[in-house]
């Protein structure tokens, strides 16, 4: 079975694609062995595909050459299409980056994205993220493809049964408590609350395995050490993140990796610096990380944190950027009980 196949099997195997149903393909040009395979697999089972083709070569020129008031369009026509849409699947087969782009005009290009993807959640239609290592996406890592797919496939052909039940497992516990601490190996601790807020398991993701949710915006306190902090795909080094009442106040770190994050949060608007997110990954086949946070945040006993925009699942936050930071390693209590141990779970030790 070719890895396009493989793929797109994973991805309509969380659809309920039923006949006469219309399911909407988002990728790039990256993409076309896999756009075919998924077409084929969904005309099989009755239904009808559609596509949104993106090029790189054009992004590059509309952030070069349309006017500023222009590049943040919102296009209200296909937030209309999405009410005859009965799921969507969005393939990440590139960096995303803009080769040469001013930063602040690459974040008001970023409008038309949010706008379709809070459409989708809106509308609360099935929407699967496919992460096709195609040699665009590899490339942006500094990875050889072949490596990327390895460790691609690698979490992509563990026992997903087993593995929900694990994420269910997690999710039930995680629910009877709603405090949070982080703490570090140097001993920095992070405190949040989820008090009140939804726990969400990702079993629409391919690959997939976590379990996360939106914290309360204003409970962030404390501070947490990412020795490895990837930065637009490449790891910058160390960085420490402080928080007051859910704002990040304080970097420190790296010259390289505080530079970086400044660089971001400048080009960045909305609730850009709020805690957004707080999640566990869950997946055994993700062995290393990569840069690549769709399959870094899935790593078993790693957690991972976001600043930025968590409007879509359950927080009040809105930006133009949710940024995430994955860490193994640390050690989590809920509520002053051990939830994990420096980067195992109890069923592990």
């Amino acid at each position: 079975m070719s890895r396009s196949t493989a793929l797109a099997r994973a991805a309509l195997d969380t659809l309920d694609v039923k006949p006469g149903d219309v399911v909407w393909i988002w990728a790039s040009t990256h993409s076309l062995d896999l756009i075919e395979e998924l077409a084929l697999g969904i005309r099989k089972l009755g239904a009808h595909w559609t596509l949104r083709l993106a090029m790189e070569s054009l992004l590059e020129r509309q952030c070069r050459e349309v006017p500023d008031e222009y590049l943040g369009l919102i296009p209200h026509h296909e937030l209309r299409w999405l009410k005859d849409i009965d799921a969507v699947i969005e393939i990440q087969d590139h960096g995303g980056q803009v080769r040469g782009a001013d930063p602040l005009r690459r974040r008001r290009m970023a409008a038309e994205w949010i706008a379709l993807i809070d459409e989708v959640s809106r509308r609360s239609k099935p929407h699967v993220r496919v992460t096709n290592p195609t040699a665009a996406l590899a490339a942006y890592y500094d990875m050889a493809q072949e490596a990327l797919a390895g460790a691609i496939t690698g979490a992509v052909a563990v026992d997903h049964r087993r593995l929900d039940v694990t994420m269910g497992q997690l999710k039930d516990r995680l629910e009877e408590h709603s405090e949070v601490q982080i703490q570090s190996p140097c001993g920095a601790t992070l405190c949040l609350s989820y008090a009140g807020r939804l726990v969400s398991t990702d079993k629409t993701s391919v690959p997939r395995g976590e379990v996360y949710m939106a914290p309360v915006e204003s409970s962030a306190d404390g501070t947490i050490v990412i020795e490895h902090a990837f930065l637009q795909g490449k790891d910058a080094g160390r960085l420490e993140l402080g928080f007051d009442s859910g704002r990040l106040t304080r970097i420190a770190g790296s010259e390289r990796a505080v530079s970086m994050l400044r660089a971001i949060l400048a080009s960045a608007s909305g609730d850009k610096d709020m805690i957004a997110e707080f999640g566990i990954g869950l997946n055994p086949g993700v062995a290393a990380l990569t840069g690549l946070v769709s399959l870094d945040e899935k790593m078993l006993g790693s957690i991972h944190i976001a600043i930025g925009m968590n409007k879509n699942f359950g927080g009040v936050n809105e930006s133009n950027l949710h940024l995430d930071f994955v860490v193994p390693g640390q050690t989590v209590y809920v509520d002053g009980k051990p939830l994990i141990v420096q980067g195992r779970l109890p069923a592990e030790t």
